[in-house]
């Protein structure tokens, strides 16, 4: 009886002692997939990026519809940039002024509705050009020379600026092409280097890959696919305003050649991003230092090198842009680049436009002419 006794007290230790070394693993596991200790080299890079971009400071709950403004005020290339924009439930407006070089400054005002944009140019003129995105109606000499196809995508355009949410699908889209191309990638883990992160000296794993020409047109591709999913099979990106930009980083990114990467990670965050390869046979580098502080997005250290020239650009973010309450200023070493601030706040103001209406999409030839000579100060 006391045998039996002490196999049920030896099985009873045996079990606690499982159970015991369960729960220890179960925690051990838990913290290394917390951590990334059990991920591949390429997931390690991605999941140190998410967590990197999600550092920022606690965020205020606040509605995807509050009412903000969003400020811009610097200078890119001796151009003097001042902007604002202003987001409201029922309409959004952009006004600002443009630095024109050896001719005055030019103001403008831009209104979006549901229905509706209208553009005031007050050192031009006092009227307020119209263009109506929702019911048609256009038949002016403007109207036909742009065509109706083109016209089309620009009101597709101004519909989603005021209120889709399609920018979103695509970005979504665009993203999972990425990921693919990206676990296609052979990376290679390196030698430790030393980066300053939180005015620390701190050791941070590096990793290589090389991104190839397949590799980024499949995912410039994808872009297209995306857009043109939204706005048309016949959509040509680069006959649409913001598709323009989009060609530009298009072609660059095709002309580019292979691209041979690096990135330093500390404590499952970004610590460094270099990126070398060539253009137009001239070598390129972008290096991108993370330098942190209360987030590691808040300081952080962007230096180009294009042939022998390198262009430096200092970023720090204040207060907390996702609760739109901050502002992040750029300083960079070269006129030519952009230097200034961007600030994000709470509620905004909609300037309301007055003067005579002007649906420029209605006009005839001669009316056109004789508003560009109201333009150049002199009438028919």
């Amino acid at each position: 009886m006391e045998k039996q006794n002490d196999h049920k007290k030896f099985s009873k230790k045996i079990w606690v002692l499982s159970a015991g070394i369960i729960v220890i693993l179960a925690i051990v596991l838990f913290a290394g997939i917390k951590n990334g200790f059990f991920l591949r080299k390429g997931d390690k890079i991605l999941y140190a990026a998410y967590h990197t971009i999600k550092d920022q400071p606690e965020t205020a709950d606040v509605s995807e519809n509050e009412d903000y403004t969003v400020s811009v005020d610097g200078q890119w290339k001796k151009q003097k940039i001042q902007a604002e924009y202003a987001s409201a439930s029922d309409q959004k407006q952009l006004k600002g002024t443009i630095d024109l070089d050896k001719l005055p400054d030019l103001e403008f005002v831009m209104t979006l509705d549901e229905k509706e944009l209208k553009t005031q140019l007050p050192s031009l003129s006092s009227k307020v050009f119209t263009y109506d995105y929702k019911n048609g109606g256009k038949s002016g000499y403007l109207a036909k020379k742009i065509g109706s196809e083109k016209l089309e995508r620009f009101d597709a355009i101004l519909e989603e600026l005021y209120g889709g949410n399609e920018q979103k699908t695509i970005g979504t889209d665009i993203l999972k092409e990425a990921r693919k191309e990206f676990n296609k990638l052979k990376i290679n883990k390196t030698e430790k280097k030393e980066f300053k992160i939180d005015g620390q000296k701190r050791n941070c794993a590096g990793y290589q890959f090389t991104i190839s020409k397949d590799n980024a047109q499949n995912v410039l591709d994808a872009a297209e696919k995306a857009v043109k999913k939204k706005y048309g099979d016949g959509t040509k990106i680069s006959a649409d305003p913001v598709g323009k930009v989009f060609m530009v980083f298009y072609d660059k990114i095709s002309a580019a050649g292979e691209m041979e990467c690096s990135v330093y990670l500390y404590q499952n965050k970004l610590a460094a991003v270099s990126v070398n390869y060539e253009d137009d046979e001239n070598a390129q580098n972008i290096d991108v230092l993370f330098l942190g502080g209360d987030f590691r997005t808040q300081n952080m250290k962007i230096a180009f090198l294009t042939g022998e020239k390198t262009t430096t650009i200092q970023t720090n973010i204040s207060g907390n842009l996702a609760a739109k309450d901050g502002t992040i200023t750029f300083e960079s070493d070269d006129t030519d680049s952009l230097s200034g601030r961007i600030s994000v706040q709470k509620c905004c103001q909609i300037s309301e436009l007055t003067g005579e209406e002007c649906n420029l999409m209605k006009l005839n030839g001669f009316e056109l002419l004789e508003l560009f000579g109201e333009f150049a100060g002199f009438g028919f």
